[in-house]
């Protein structure tokens, strides 16, 4: 039996990586589960896998979590250190799901705990924590398997022959508004950003895919993850959303990997790796009669630059740091309404061109302190609105 823990178990994919394990209870023992602010679902999991150990991480919610948790024996952990203290639990495979550079962390403390896969959603870590990061998982012998759709089938192809790879590509849905007008973009509201044609998911990542600031992030995850130039990987446009990936190699050959569009298929393969479960996911193809691609509009939605710029930069890590805040920043202003649609993406062209602390990145601290910096920086120019509209 498997020991698990799942760090941010009450988000969309935390709460799918719960569901798959309630099925599947002779197969998983759930040691810890944690959650920012939602003690009461946390309270409810807990109870229903039996876990050891819950975390809340936003300390007003303490009481409620322990006043939830009566008559049972889960240990309520609280904070920064509680969440410290629940990643730091050695498990065979821990799942993370916190949303953000939050995630990356804790995603440190599960490398060093003696835990050896690391099932990933968090783009965030991989994006900050770069090569710091896959170097520590690599010395400590740590798996790590990404949740992110594209970089799970990625993985998926690599894990049989990383030899004489061309080129990856990258599928994006093109998000809710592929197919608007740059004049129509210039007056979307939130709740239509919100509103993904083919994926669910949270808030932050829903306008990330908007912008496709996430196929941004992407591009430097899957050049950190999978140690390929950035100049051999590429996104197109695929509305479906079927394939996922698609590796293309010298003689000629492609392989693409296919699947419904449901998180729940790319996490049951991390929990079950290296070997996969039985799944009721089956994919018709009869039933897509057909797959489109296109090229990204790169005018529309400048985000993609943005990943050839920081990786191409003289310092793509810091780039990458300071890049990733800004968005936090700016997407967080847009779901206030704070900052218009369109400015998402100049806040964090802004924040990287005015950004020039410049330092070696040599531990947490050195991302942590990029980070803040960055968020300064960010906040300023949507303040002074000091936008680059180049």
């Amino acid at each position: 039996m498997k020991k698990v823990s799942v760090l941010g178990s009450t988000g969309n994919i935390g709460k799918k990586a719960v569901d798959l394990l309630l099925k599947r209870k002779r197969e998983y023992q759930v040691e810890a589960l944690s959650a920012h602010s939602n003690f009461a679902l946390l309270a409810h999991q807990a109870k229903l896998l039996n876990v050891k150990h819950a975390a809340i991480y936003d300390e007003r919610f303490y009481k409620d979590l322990k006043e939830n948790l009566i008559g049972t024996d889960v240990k309520v952990e609280i904070g920064a250190e509680g969440l410290a203290n629940v990643a730091s639990l050695p498990v065979d495979l821990s799942v993370v799901a916190i949303v953000g550079i939050a995630g990356l962390e804790p995603v440190m403390h599960v490398i060093e705990s003696g835990t050896k896969v690391i099932a990933l959603a968090n783009k965030e870590s991989i994006v900050c924590g770069g090569k710091l990061l896959i170097k520590k998982a690599k010395g400590k012998d740590v798996q790590i398997i990404p949740i992110d759709s594209e970089h799970n089938a990625i993985f998926q192809v690599l894990q049989n022959d990383d030899k004489c790879v061309e080129k990856i590509t990258l599928t994006a849905s093109g998000g809710p508004f592929l197919n608007y007008s740059l004049e129509q973009l210039r007056n979307v509201m939130v709740d239509q950003a919100l509103s993904h044609p083919t994926w669910n998911m949270g808030k932050k990542i829903s306008i990330d895919s908007a912008t496709m600031m996430n196929k941004t992030l992407e591009i430097i995850e899957a050049h950190n993850l999978f140690n390929i130039s950035p100049n051999k990987i590429e996104v197109v446009v695929h509305p479906e959303s079927i394939i996922h990936g698609v590796l293309a190699y010298k003689d000629g050959f492609n392989l693409a990997v296919l699947a419904e569009t449901d998180m729940a298929i790319p996490i049951s393969y991390a929990l079950s790796w290296p070997k996969r479960s039985a799944s009721s996911y089956k994919l018709d193809l009869t039933e897509q009669k057909k797959l489109t691609f296109q090229e990204p509009d790169h005018r529309r939605f400048p985000a993609l630059k943005l990943s050839m710029e920081v990786l191409n930069s003289s310092s793509p890590h810091i780039n990458s740091i300071v890049l990733n805040a800004a968005n936090e920043v700016a997407v967080n202003e847009f779901l206030k309404s704070r900052i218009e649609f369109l400015e998402i993406v100049k806040v964090v062209k802004s924040t990287v061109e005015n950004f020039d602390s410049y330092t070696d990145v040599n531990s947490l601290s050195d991302i942590i302190n990029i980070d803040r910096g960055s968020r300064v920086i960010a906040n300023e120019i949507i303040e002074s609105k000091a936008l680059v509209y180049s």
